[in-house]
């Protein structure tokens, strides 16, 4: 009876257990996995996406990527680029912000807030807003004012138009990681901090050898995050500059979004999208183990 009594309960456990993790994993099949395999099937075909014949090229698709795609060789160097910039800008910055703000006082409330609002805005719109800020909105200022500042052509010259894309997705995300770095403040005991002051430990000391260490789990995520969203940016250049002016802002996922939608190559677009995969897998993992190892040593 014991035996028959265990053997219930097991088959009433994995019953629950397929009840309530079954849709999620059909969801993660069906969106993730068999998409990612389809990837691989169409990356060895010449197909537009649409017809129903297709074409058996194997490998040309890749060696055509590395070999005379400059276009995708362009958008990974402002990719990277951009990555470098937008990361250190932005956790930087949003270290020296959640530093200010820290305390638990009113005012550093209304500050985390006022920082964070940008956040809720979806980039598409904030776009918009910036396009029109660095067209119609520089120019009266530069009617206005005379400053030659604001009659720079700020999205029509190649580099400018990098540091606007930077600026632009720093200021809307910047409150995101600010709070991520808050709370890891916030956690931090405050008698360590005062022991280390009354040691005679300056404030820079105190943060180096005390507050960076014990936030290291806050910057691994912050990190992390910033790192994805860098590498995927596709929407602020879908809506702000379309990947111009001549082609100098495109990333790489708005180059395989106009490789398959735009250019109707698919099979090429797939081969793209699979090699960026594995780019940032790649990225990602040593990025995690080095942050990691900072954590354990801390």
């Amino acid at each position: 009876m014991h035996t028959l009594g265990k053997k219930r309960r097991s088959w009433r456990n994995a019953l629950l257990f397929v009840v309530f993790t079954g849709p999620a994993l059909l969801f993660v099949l069906f969106a993730t996995n068999i998409p990612f395999l389809m990837n691989l099937y169409y990356s060895v075909f010449d197909w537009n996406g649409i017809s129903a014949s297709m074409k058996w090229v194997g490998l040309d698709n890749f060696v055509r990527l590395f070999t005379s795609d400059r276009l995708f060789g362009r958008a990974a160097l402002f990719t990277g680029r951009f990555s470098l910039f937008y990361v250190a800008g932005v956790n930087l910055l949003a270290l020296a912000i959640a530093v200010s703000l820290s305390k638990p006082r009113r005012i550093n409330s209304l500050g985390r807030a006022f920082y964070y609002s940008p956040y809720i805005i979806s980039l598409t719109a904030l776009s918009l807003i910036w396009k029109f800020i660095f067209g119609p909105g520089f120019e009266s200022l530069s009617n206005l004012t005379g400053w030659s500042l604001f009659g720079w052509s700020w999205v029509g010259t190649p580099n400018l138009a990098f540091y606007v894309v930077v600026i632009m997705t720093i200021w809307q995300n910047v409150g995101f990681y600010m709070v991520i770095y808050v709370t890891g403040l916030l956690a931090i005991p405050q008698s360590t901090l005062e022991a280390s002051m009354i040691d005679g430990a300056s404030r820079w000391q105190t943060f180096r050898h005390i507050t960076f260490p014990l936030l290291m789990p806050a910057i691994s995520i912050c990190l992390l995050t910033s790192m994805t969203f860098a590498l995927k940016l596709f929407d602020v250049i879908m809506v702000f500059t379309k990947g111009g002016p001549a082609n100098s802002t495109v990333t790489v996922a708005y180059n395989i979004y106009k490789e398959a939608f735009v250019n109707h190559r698919y099979g090429l677009a797939t081969a793209k999208s699979l090699v960026f995969f594995v780019v940032v897998l790649m990225v990602t993992l040593i990025q995690t183990r080095v942050t990691k190892s900072r954590e354990v040593e801390s």
